[in-house]
């Protein structure tokens, strides 16, 4: 069955799609549940009015040798050298005595598979008297990797040559996968038309030969079925299909500064099946993004710093939490993306439902984010769970403090063993007997608890202030200095000496906070205690009052809180707030 245009011009796009599912009962070949849905799928995708080219596309399904012969030979011959040709072919691949590949008919038999079976040099003699410039082979079939074998000097025999592109499900030594249900293309061309309908990332408006191979490649691996390609020449950035190019914004009036588009922090979903689509997102104040994939069930929580640190190469760790079957409980998983040549960094989905990417060119604008420290926030967070798994294991402060939990429980069993220890002991007392390590254990036990104590009450209240979704979010500035000695004059007229004073101060044009010494877990390097520094710009959750809680968010990590304000210089908005390298005297109180 032909479609082409109406018009009856000759397309720059032909396609030959050749697929056998079902075989004469003396060719001893079982039948084949893909080959029927492969051309199908194919065919939709090469044509999708969104996504497809202008493909002329021939199905020859279940043919005989002798068909398949001629429908070849008509493809090849009547080509014209401005057409871009696409061979494909879904069905039962075999291999004689001496491994070359054969490519099954309809009447194929198993015996005398040289005059019942296309031939793959037959194929490949058509294509060097074809006048086509390019010419793309996938293969679908058992052992198609034969096809892209290399010998000597060749780089792309045997179906290699002048402008060809070849593309194999399976290597030369492995099966290709058949569908798994009746209806369901097989595992190798569902991939490929996922590829070519939203899968694979294009650029300048079109998808190409080897950006279709690196994505089905990537959905691949792992699953004991590599396919395989071989290029020649420039062919392999032959498009095969499109992408829509958005519109270009409407240019601004003279004069007025362009608007800052929002940070879009989206990646892209590709689902088996389907298109590709934008999940919503919520980005935590600390850096944490989460995918939520509702046609997935599932969560997909990174952290912002690991995603922008794959531009170094490696993986990328990754938390998939899925909801299970009632909702009531939730199963995490670790994931690890992986980072493509160009950069992109991509997760593979458990269960088959699918991948998230996130393009280089996304991460760069995550990049930008960080270091002028524009990182959005999600209004209402709803994933608190994920957050504090994912925070665990990237902020060192965070960790040290959910591990409280645990050394206060331990604190608590040493500090109760000394005490029966002690009453042991005693009981009764027998002078100049009594030993000192049960009163050293208690003594130091009983100090863990109290240290421990502290910091889970401290960790509580910050998970707390996580949950709420309308603290407010302001941009301030933090540096540490120390204060010089100064002397004051009591109320009762007596000098007192005040000592050198260590303080952090977080400051903007409405309020000047001074902090406690130690009230964050960790400063960077540059805020020391001597002297002035440049001011680290932040961004401050909470209401900065004393009494209250405020979590810092930096361009690189957070700054977790090891007590509340209890201090509070206020300015007013019209008073500009004198820089700390000038503020030699000591802040009055208000």
């Amino acid at each position: 069955m032909n479609e082409g245009p109406p018009d009856g011009a000759r397309p720059p796009y032909r396609a030959l799609l050749i697929g056998n599912a079902d075989f004469e009962d003396a060719s001893a070949l079982k039948p084949l549940r893909g080959p029927t849905s492969d051309l199908r799928e194919l065919k939709a995708a090469l044509t999708d009015p969104e996504v497809g080219l202008p493909w002329h596309v021939t199905e020859l399904p279940d043919g005989l040798k002798r068909e398949v012969d001629v429908a070849m030979s008509e493809f090849f011959e009547d080509a014209h050298p401005d057409e871009r040709l696409l061979l494909y072919y879904s069905g039962h691949g075999q291999l004689d005595a001496d491994g070359r590949l054969y490519l099954c008919a309809r009447d194929t038999r198993v015996e005398r598979m040289w005059a019942t079976a296309v031939r793959h040099w037959d194929i490949n003699d058509l294509m060097d008297r074809c006048a086509a410039g390019a010419i793309i082979v996938i293969l679908d079939c058992c052992f198609s990797g034969r096809a892209t074998d290399s010998k000597g000097a060749d780089t792309a025999a045997p179906l290699a040559g002048r402008g060809r592109f070849v593309l194999s499900s399976c290597g030369r030594r492995e099966l290709a996968r058949d569908a798994a249900v009746e209806g369901e293309p097989s595992l190798f061309t569902g991939h490929l038309v996922a590829a070519l309908r939203h899968g694979a990332v294009g650029l300048g408006g079109h998808v190409t030969a080897q950006q279709v191979h690196t994505y089905v490649d990537a959905q691949l691996r792992g699953c004991g079925q590599r396919p395989g390609f071989k290029v020649d020449g420039q062919t392999g950035n032959v498009p095969l299909a499109r992408r829509p190019v958005p519109a270009p914004p409407a240019a601004e009036p003279p004069g007025k500064p362009a608007p800052e588009p929002p940070l879009n922090t989206s990646p892209v979903f590709a689902p088996p099946r389907g298109s590709h689509q934008h999940p919503p997102v919520e980005c935590g104040f600390t850096g944490v993004v989460h995918v939520l994939l509702p046609h997935a069930r599932g969560t997909l929580s990174v952290y912002r710093d690991a995603l922008l640190a794959a531009e170094s190469g490696g993986e990328v760790p990754g938390w998939w939490f899925a909801a299970e079957p009632l909702g009531y409980h939730r199963k995490r998983a670790r994931l690890t993306g992986t980072v493509s040549t160009s950069g992109d960094v991509r997760f593979a989905l458990p269960g088959d439902a699918g991948t998230v990417t996130w393009p280089a060119e996304q991460l760069s604008s995550f990049e930008k984010a960080r270091a002028t420290g524009t990182w959005p926030t999600t209004p209402q967070p709803t994933q608190t769970d994920a957050t504090h798994t994912v925070l665990k294991a990237h902020d060192r402060h965070y960790r040290r403090l959910a591990r409280m939990p645990w050394t206060l429980a331990g604190s608590l069993a040493v500090f109760a063993l000394s005490v029966t220890l002690i009453v042991h002991v005693l009981t009764p007392p027998v002078p100049g007997q009594i030993p000192v390590y049960p009163f050293l254990l208690a003594l130091f036990s009983g100090l863990s608890t109290v240290f421990s104590g502290n910091l889970v009450w401290v960790h509580l209240h910050i998970r707390e202030c996580l949950k709420l979704p309308k603290l407010p979010i302001q941009r301030m500035l933090v540096n540490t200095r120390t204060e010089p000695a100064y002397t004051a004059v009591s109320d009762m007229g007596v000098p007192v000496t005040i000592p050198a004073t260590e303080r952090t101060y977080l400051w903007d044009d409405t309020y000047r906070l001074a902090l406690p010494p130690g009230f964050f877990g960790g400063l960077p390097r540059r805020l020391s205690s001597r002297g002035a520094h440049t001011p680290l710009s932040v961004e401050v959750m909470g209401v900065p009052h004393p009494g209250q809680w405020v979590l810092a968010r930096t361009p690189r990590g957070n700054l977790w809180p090891s007590g509340r304000l209890k201090e509070s210089f206020h300015h007013e908005p019209a008073k500009p707030v004198p820089p700390l390298a000038t503020f030699d005297g000591p802040p009055r109180r208000k």
